[in-house]
């Protein structure tokens, strides 16, 4: 959070970890958390994240602290065995979408909830900072570009409230931007994006294969 707003997480009892305020958007923070935290593993978690559930049964389970530490390391360990260094989980907590046969991808977007493996070198993906909303979709396609696949794991979602909390990133926020920023997106990504409006809320596809296709 931005030196400025830490008295606003007092009350947690947690260690807080300060940026300087000059540090402004999602994409500059996640470069600068990269940059500053030299960990193997790191998540970054969305402040409006209110849950992780499972969704491998018919109904959604709620997961505990200390269930959801256990699979945040287990899907980094997957992720580095699988030779990804972006990693995520299902960006819908509807266990109709989930694909039980196909519980795992690598080349589905993440977002909301972040994981970077530091490759041998200790190389990481990077954001691009022209971007303040629509920054984590183009990661991942440049990480998908650069190093051919995203580890997701898809049995798992973190819940949260997109776009709706004060603060934080919503000071750069507004339908000028948002609006700014798909554009850029198209430009740059083409027929490898495709962004749609349900219900108000902006919904995000990638066309990436990696798999060929099977006709029988």
């Amino acid at each position: 959070m931005p030196a400025s707003e830490a008295d606003h997480y007092a009350h947690t009892g947690l260690t807080i970890e300060t940026i300087p305020d000059e540090i402004a958007g999602i994409s500059a923070v996640r470069n600068w958390v990269l940059r500053h935290f030299n960990e193997d593993a790191v998540v970054m978690l969305d402040d409006d994240i209110s849950a992780c559930v499972c969704m491998v049964s018919l109904r959604c389970r709620k997961l505990s602290i200390a269930e959801t530490i256990a699979m945040l390391e287990n899907s980094a360990w997957c992720a580095r065995g699988a030779g990804a260094r972006l990693f995520g989980w299902h960006q819908r907590s509807d266990p109709r979408l989930l694909q039980r046969n196909d519980p795992f991808g690598v080349n589905h977007w993440v977002g909301g909830a972040v994981g970077v493996v530091r490759d041998e070198n200790g190389g990481v993906p990077k954001w691009d900072e022209l971007l303040k909303c629509k920054c984590d979709i183009d990661a991942t396609l440049q990480e998908l570009m650069d190093n051919r696949l995203v580890w997701n794991e898809a049995r798992f979602c973190f819940v949260q409230e997109r776009d709706k909390n004060l603060g934080g990133n919503s000071l750069f926020r507004s339908a000028e931007r948002i609006a700014t920023e798909k554009r850029y997106l198209k430009r740059k990504w083409k027929s490898h994006i495709r962004i749609e409006t349900y219900k108000s809320q902006d919904r995000v596809a990638m066309d990436a294969p990696r798999r060929q296709s099977v006709k029988l």
